[in-house]
């Protein structure tokens, strides 16, 4: 990994409006409106957790999710170009562009996992011991692994034509059907069922871990893992083939 294209990479995010707006920002508006929507009057559960934490989570998840996804229509974008063929003729290799694209997921997930996460704890009532906070904020962001390579593998099969509609379709997909949108507490079984299979709800089980008991953390461990090696494959082939 080359830590001046990171750096380079970085300055590009932070300075793109619909990554600010739709990564960082959105993320906590959306948390506002649902926590108006349905955890306004407390409640919790059936496992105990209470509505607000539980929405904040799920908020703090879209940005986990949407961050990795703009890193990835940014590589279409760059195949698209021309871009990726002018760095093959520097010294960056292609394994140090594609830990960089994926240390570049990782960074821009954080900011709304922090974001969200202050506007819980410091506005909305969430309460958590100083040890919760800290297993939540790192658990959401370590788990924002199998995003970032999602991401790759969105921007190396997606043309740039195409990569917005693929992008939103995956978001949306991952977003409905892993529980970001409908709680699986709440959830009807069959939904339940293809939730299980999907690495949001258990990335959302390991964060809830040291909140509630139960939690299935091997079986997380074991999908969340399943999906980071299915997709860490898939994103070598397919940059070696277009090599």
């Amino acid at each position: 990994m080359n830590p001046r294209f990171l750096m380079l990479e970085v300055t590009r995010a932070v300075r793109s409006t619909r990554y600010l707006i739709f990564t960082v920002v959105l993320p906590a508006v959306m948390f506002l409106l649902f926590l108006n929507l349905y955890g306004g009057q407390g409640g919790s559960f059936p496992n105990g957790l209470p509505v607000r934490t539980s929405l904040m989570m799920n908020m703090a998840l879209f940005g986990v999710l949407s961050g990795p996804l703009a890193v990835g229509a940014r590589i279409a974008v760059e195949r698209g170009s021309g871009w990726q063929r002018q760095l093959r003729l520097t010294p960056l290799s292609g394994t140090g562009y594609l830990l960089t694209k994926g240390a570049l997921g990782m960074l821009v997930a954080l900011p709304a996992v922090v974001l969200v996460s202050f506007i819980g704890g410091v506005f909305e009532g969430v309460e958590l011991e100083p040890l919760q906070w800290l297993a939540l904020e790192g658990t959401l962001w370590l788990a924002a692994l199998p995003f970032v390579l999602l991401g790759i593998v969105v921007g190396l099969v997606s043309s740039p034509d195409g990569m917005q509609a693929v992008t939103g379709g995956v978001s949306m997909v991952f977003g409905l059907l892993g529980g970001i949108w409908i709680p699986a507490d709440v959830a009807p079984g069959w939904l339940r069922g293809v939730m299980e299979v999907l690495p949001v709800y258990w990335v959302k089980e390991l964060a809830q871990a040291p909140l509630v008991p139960g939690v299935n953390v091997p079986m997380a461990l074991l999908v969340v893992g399943a999906w980071v090696a299915g997709l860490g494959l898939v994103a070598a082939r397919r940059f070696r083939a277009q090599a």
